[in-house]
């Protein structure tokens, strides 16, 4: 359920914002405010939705300052997020497509800050013809054997024998972080694919060559999803800058990207870049004579990566 919009002056729902989701943990909840509040500090008019648990036990509970920076709230089912009683992240990135605000959605993973105006970029991406675009970092193919390298998730095999992919298949590999959803029957039947396959038809939790959370990456279902349906949602422009190495200097990523994100759990991100978004959260704090205290540290710790839920 979608309620009223809350920070605008007229009771009707944009048709283009960005979508950020929250649930179990406090800190998924201080992760939300912390690039929700980066987003609107560069441009207010931006409009951000929140996909959580009921605001009674959720973002006001956790985080009673979302209320100064998200436009729009979505209450999210409890049966989108659990599974057997137990969290299941890929579960709730799956099932969102019903869930969406607008018409336009740019969702985006809430362990990022945003680092310049990112209008620029929601523009850039709506105006493609493609009705749903993620950053693509690779593709496989049968035939270069076993080991996909630009996807951790699974081996090669057992996807092509699951899912009786063709030996001319190109399975893509993407970073969910950012997605593009344009609403439309392609995007639709890309989110029926890849949830009914992680819901009726998953690759066995134990065949997995790498698990998120301890359970099962909606990547990987996406992935096959835009495989079986020949989907191209590759996004031609920097977006969100994510390493496990120190690599581009910060001046270089605050020119050449709109977000920094801190993928994966405690030592996935170099500390280097967590001190300095923690720094520069407390600078922007500050000049708003405001108070940083939803540290980046403190949320790495409790990411469901860990596998800690």
């Amino acid at each position: 359920m979608t309620t009223e919009p809350t920070n605008q002056s007229q009771g009707t729902t944009p048709t283009q914002g960005v979508v950020l989701m929250a649930f179990g943990k406090p800190q998924y909840y201080w992760a939300a405010y912390n690039i929700a509040y980066s987003i609107k500090r560069f441009n207010k008019s931006v409009q951000i939705a929140l996909i959580s648990e009921p605001l009674d036990k959720g973002a006001r509970y956790y985080c009673p300052e979302l209320t100064d920076v998200v436009d729009v709230y979505v209450d999210l089912p409890s049966e989108h997020i659990y599974t057997n009683k137990k969290l299941d992240p890929a579960k709730a990135k799956l099932l969102m497509y019903g869930l969406l605000p607008f018409q336009e959605n740019l969702f985006l993973d809430v362990d990022a800050v945003c680092l310049k105006d990112i209008e620029p970029l929601l523009n850039h991406v709506s105006s493609s013809d493609k009705n749903y675009q993620t950053m693509v970092i690779g593709s496989h193919k049968i035939d270069q054997g076993r080991e996909i390298k630009s996807m951790q998730w699974a081996w090669a095999d057992d996807i092509w024998s699951m899912y009786n992919l063709g030996e001319d298949a190109v399975l893509p590999a993407i970073n969910s972080s950012i997605q593009f959803i344009r609403k439309s029957e392609q995007t639709e039947l890309l989110f029926k694919t890849a949830s009914d396959l992680l819901l009726n038809n998953p690759i066995p939790v134990h065949k997995l060559r790498s698990k998120w959370g301890g359970g099962q990456p909606d990547e990987l279902y996406t992935n096959i999803a835009m495989c079986l349906l020949n989907i191209d949602a590759s996004m031609d422009i920097n977006s969100v800058y994510i390493t496990h190495k120190r690599e581009l200097d910060i001046t270089t990523i605050q020119s050449d990207y709109y977000l920094m994100g801190y993928f994966g759990g405690q030592g996935f991100t170099p500390r280097h870049y967590i001190e300095w978004l923690d720094r520069l959260l407390k600078v922007w704090n500050r000049q708003d004579n405001m108070t940083h205290k939803y540290f980046i540290n403190r949320i790495i710790d409790n990411k469901y990566v860990t596998g800690k839920h």
